[in-house]
């Protein structure tokens, strides 16, 4: 009787760590997998470690809407740290009051109390979607914390298409007929002028060799020239 119930017990505890376990990996399943990598071809942007630790510890406390991976590969999100970068602003101004020594004169000294903000610069992108985010905040941690904060509620406008998008096919969505591959532009007779924007080059050259992006500048490489960008606009072409 004892051993039967004992039995009995055993079985229970496994149906119930069974079902905790299901549990957990089909919230899992829910969860927007998020990679955080520092930079671009195995480079680091300066301060770029330091900050990329401090948002997949905020981002760890936002688990009700996403999970940080250990992999692009895993991802359905990756936000790149790009650069940081540091402004002063100021908080507030204090007036002394100072008299003469005889009491008949006075004088007032203004001082200016400066502040000092951290700017942390980063691009998510998700598929072929990519845009820029900046996390600011007195310390670095803060600007990490304010990075999080977007990346968070920009997975929870975007939750359903995320989870629609995983269960694609990997080359998109199936369609009864393949589409004709679009024509390659002339890129021979090319004429880029300055203030064209990153599609009108993309549109006239097609996709660059390479892309490199430092804060609000991009320099794009194309076969025996680079086209360089500023706040999305086009600056300069070297040859």
């Amino acid at each position: 009787m004892l051993k039967t119930m004992r039995r009995h017990f055993v079985a229970l505890v496994w149906m119930f760590l069974l079902l905790i376990f299901g549990a957990q990996a089909v919230w899992s399943q829910r969860l927007v997998g998020v990679y955080v990598e520092s930079g671009a071809d195995g480079f680091t942007a300066a301060g770029g470690g330091d900050s990329s630790l401090d948002l997949m510890k905020s981002l760890r406390g936002k688990d009700k809407t996403l999970r940080v991976v250990d992999s692009a590969a895993n991802a359905d999100v990756i936000v790149r740290i790009t650069s940081r970068d540091s402004r002063k602003e100021v908080g507030s101004i204090t007036t002394y009051g100072n008299k003469s020594d005889d009491g008949k004169k006075s004088t007032k000294t203004t001082i200016p109390n400066e502040n000092t903000i951290r700017i942390v610069h980063a691009t998510l992108k998700a598929g072929a979607f990519e845009t820029d985010l900046e996390g600011q905040g007195s310390f670095w941690r803060l600007a990490a914390d304010n990075l999080a904060g977007q990346v968070d509620r920009w997975v929870k406008q975007n939750y359903a298409r995320l989870v629609e998008k995983r269960l694609e096919p990997s080359g998109g969505k199936p369609s009864e007929q393949s589409a004709p591959a679009p024509a390659k532009p002339d890129a021979a007779n090319a004429s880029i002028e300055p203030g064209m924007s990153p599609k009108d080059v993309t549109d006239l050259m097609g996709e660059p060799l390479k892309k490199v992006t430092f804060g609000q500048k991009a320099l794009w490489t194309y076969k025996g020239m680079q086209v360089v960008f500023e706040k999305d606009k086009v600056t300069d072409v070297k040859f």
